[in-house]
């Protein structure tokens, strides 16, 4: 822009990229594999947890911009038996943060296999979930933004009982949970989804629970929280870019769907207020929705979704 000024005489000049050309030329969220095993003990409880993340390199040297999987990646931090890999791939695409970097795509694969390991020890996911979370502590000792696993089991409990976790639903449909810790908050959601014979997909409602201390706007922060379930929604749900040698196939929303009013769900906000200074909430609501939609689809349909977007799998809103 400042070239662009320069040769205009010095004025000031407004550069707008069109629709097109920023879906063309912009910066991507990193993509990334996770080959992931686990153990659960006679008692049906988590003893064990190995992830191994297949990330991109565009140096050789570090991993992509929020292409990285932290050691201390829940549950590993809550574990003894653990073990954290990652391996890196070559790339060219240039990539960038996404609403909660990193967390949003993590979220998905770990919350999706605690899920899968709760189905493996015939439990209920709310109480392995507990379970794992073990007595209240911080992750780390004295870090007031790391992990606290009794406001973790708060946020979990709250959500659960808001949702009327455990009671029956109609067939095609369930709830479903999921948990995630990151930038310093404490959110667990629980997702009611319905879907037909034809792998249409309907969430009704979402509830969220959060822990991010103090709130101090509270119409604000919920308004956070339900914007990033309806844009983990349009994520999780349909949201790919693709290249055909060297280009990006989408050019614009008719190929990038995004979530329209008419799909949107009911999103019920619940705080759960904490003596901890206060944190941020514009990010941490996005990752647990993801999950706890695809956790309700597996137990409405039997069918364990291990990609993004679900679209890949065939389902559609």
């Amino acid at each position: 822009m400042a070239a662009i000024s320069k040769q205009a005489g010095g004025i000031p000049v407004k550069v707008q990229w069109t629709r097109e050309d920023d879906m063309a030329f912009d910066y991507y969220r990193p993509g990334g594999f996770h080959s992931l095993k686990a153990a659960v003990d006679d008692a049906g409880k988590l003893s064990a947890w190995q992830d191994h993340f297949i990330t991109f390199t565009t140096d050789g040297k570090e991993p992509v911009r929020s292409g990285n999987l932290s050691p201390t990646e829940f549950p590993a931090n809550v574990l003894t038996n653990q073990r954290m890999l990652q391996s890196m791939i070559d790339s060219r695409i240039p990539t960038g943060p996404w609403r909660a970097p990193g967390s949003n795509a993590i979220a998905f694969a770990v919350q999706s296999f605690l899920h899968e390991c709760a189905v493996a020890a015939n439990r209920d996911y709310l109480e392995f979930l507990l379970d794992v979370m073990g007595e209240p502590r911080f992750t780390v000792a004295e870090n007031l933004r790391a992990l606290h696993t009794g406001r973790a089991a708060n946020v979990i409990r709250t959500v659960a009982e808001k949702a009327s976790w455990g009671r029956e639903m109609p067939r095609g449909r369930a709830l479903g949970l999921a948990f995630h810790f990151s930038h310093a908050g404490h959110f667990a959601e629980v997702a009611d989804v319905s879907v037909d014979a034809n792998k249409k997909v309907k969430v009704h409602k979402v509830w969220v629970a959060a822990d991010i201390g103090p709130v101090v706007n509270l119409s604000g922060a919920e308004n956070q929280c339900q914007g990033s379930v309806v844009d983990a929604l349009s994520t999780a749900m349909g949201l790919k870019i693709t290249f055909e040698n060297g280009r990006v196939e989408q050019s614009n929303f008719h190929q990038y769907p995004l979530v329209r009013i008419d799909k949107a769900p009911e999103v019920e906000v619940h705080f759960v207020e904490s003596p901890y200074p206060p944190t941020g909430c514009g990010e941490p609501a996005f990752p647990p929705a993801g999950p706890a939609i695809a956790n309700a689809i597996y137990t409405a349909t039997g069918q364990r979704i291990r990609t993004l977007p679900f679209s890949a799998e065939g389902y559609t809103l």
